[in-house]
């Protein structure tokens, strides 16, 4: 562990993809290829309803917050935090606090009333980090999804009305 780690918060950059990458393999357990992620990353910082934070020492990103837009039609707008991740040698730093606080004052100056997230059941010490931050646990629910099989759209001919 590293002792007075100075960092500063900032937009994530392009360049940051590997860092990121290292992050989400090791931190989060998450292996997926890098150039898949730089690709992604880039639509990300395109996209003017999404941010990416990251935590930086120096040359080095060992921490991030994405965040996305949550509009729907049953509440006030909210942010979406789509992943919080610190380096596993950063962590109890106040890395992530600062990360949480930056998304935050984020939502509120882009007209959210808060932030919502999702956090698999098995990470018990996410979960106690954020209610130590203020988040309350709202709801337990499955995620539910479909990969790979999605229809392709067919044109079909509405004979329906065409009945003389």
């Amino acid at each position: 562990m590293k002792e007075n780690v100075k960092y500063i918060i900032r937009k994530a950059k392009t360049s940051d993809a590997e860092d990121i990458y290292y992050i989400n393999k090791t931190s989060l357990g998450y292996d997926y290829e890098l150039d898949k992620q730089r690709n992604n990353l880039e639509s990300v910082l395109k996209d003017k309803t999404q941010v990416i934070f990251v935590a930086d020492i120096g040359s080095k990103v060992v921490g991030y917050i994405h965040l996305t837009s949550y509009d729907v039609i049953y509440t006030d707008t909210h942010k979406n935090c789509l992943g919080l991740a610190v380096d596993n040698d950063y962590k109890r730093m106040g890395v992530g606090s600062a990360l949480l606080n930056q998304g935050e004052i984020w939502a509120k100056d882009n007209g959210a009333v808060g932030i919502r997230l999702c956090s698999g059941v098995e990470r018990e010490k996410a979960h106690q980090f954020y209610q130590s931050q203020g988040y309350e646990v709202t709801k337990l629910q499955k995620n539910i999804k479909k990969n790979r099989r999605l229809p392709v759209l067919i044109h079909h001919k509405n004979t329906h009305n065409n009945r003389q």
